[in-house]
């Protein structure tokens, strides 16, 4: 984002708040000659919406519901695409990783392996060169510097 003007407005953002007001249920007093299952099925229907109306007749229920089931449907969708090789990736780098261990403990064997003294003398020549290396550049430094400089 460069900046708050790439944000998106509230006003895009509350279309996914659907909230309508829900009408009261109003009882179907036709009697038709349904089977006893499909009858228990309108009752419970009712009874539902029935009891939505009492819970919520601003209609913030089902909108919350709405709300929630399309963000638990993203998300799952998300997870089923990113999941597999986001783990694939974490199960590669845990294999090299345990490469790598392997390799550097071997190093570490062999060089703790060493006698003392063979330590001791690579120490000191990688400071001797070390020391040559600095005191060349300065002295090259040295030699650019004009002799108005020091007076």
């Amino acid at each position: 984002m460069k900046s708050f003007h790439d944000l998106p407005d509230y006003k895009d953002l509350r279309k996914l708040w659907k909230q309508e007001p829900v009408s009261p249920p109003v009882p179907d007093l036709e009697l038709t000659p349904d089977h006893w299952v499909e009858r228990g099925a309108e009752v419970i229907g009712w009874s539902l919406a029935q009891l939505e109306h009492w819970i919520s007749a601003s209609g913030w229920l089902r909108a919350w519901l709405r709300l929630n089931l399309f963000l638990s449907i993203v998300l799952t969708s998300a997870g089923v695409l990113l999941l597999p090789p986001v783990a694939q990736v974490l199960e590669q780098l845990a294999r090299s990783s345990h490469w790598l261990g392997l390799i550097f403990g071997e190093v570490f064997k062999l060089l703790t392996g060493l006698p003392p003294v063979v330590i001791s003398v690579g120490v000191l020549y990688l400071a001797f060169v070390v020391y040559r290396r600095i005191r060349r550049r300065h002295q090259q430094r040295r030699s650019h510097m004009p002799d108005e400089y020091y007076q």
